[in-house]
């Protein structure tokens, strides 16, 4: 039987990101990493202290409100960085050889963003899914059979 490759699989939203190891065919996985991102679910009402400020057209009297990104997608953007950042170093200290990818799809499109071509690489499934309330033994159950990669 061939060797499986030690995998690492990241579970995540934009509040909670949970990182299993997968090291045989049959399972199962061992939860490795719990990491929580507490701006994740909040409104940028809840974040920002105040409005955006106001500037005014050097041409005429009109007042225009400032446009700044989003407090609450800049700190789920922050997250998303912090775990691509993960899952290279764990490529880089060799503890991983391959990476799967579950969350739903915009934190899914965010976090790929933020990888290396390295750990792009390394990238062997991806799931649209939102799993990360789910127990290690669901999770597994979902996942797709990798043992022909």
């Amino acid at each position: 039987m061939a060797r499986f490759p030690a995998t690492w699989v990241l579970v995540a939203d934009s509040a909670r990101a949970r990182i299993f190891s997968w090291s045989s065919f049959q399972g199962p996985l061992v939860e490795e990493q719990d990491l929580f991102n507490p701006e994740g679910r909040r409104k940028d009402r809840d974040l920002a202290s105040d409005r955006p400020g106001v500037t005014y057209s050097s041409k005429g009297h009109s007042a225009h409100r400032m446009q700044g990104g989003s407090v609450a997608e800049s700190a789920v953007d922050g997250f998303a960085r912090t775990l691509a950042e993960a899952l290279k170093g764990g490529l880089d200290s060799r503890r991983c050889e391959r990476l799967v990818l579950v969350a739903p799809p915009e934190f899914l499109g965010r976090l790929r963003s933020h990888l290396d071509k390295q750990t792009e690489k390394a990238v062997v499934e991806s799931l649209a899914n939102d799993l990360s309330r789910e127990t290690a033994e669901t999770i597994f159950s979902r996942l797709p059979r990798l043992n022909n990669l």
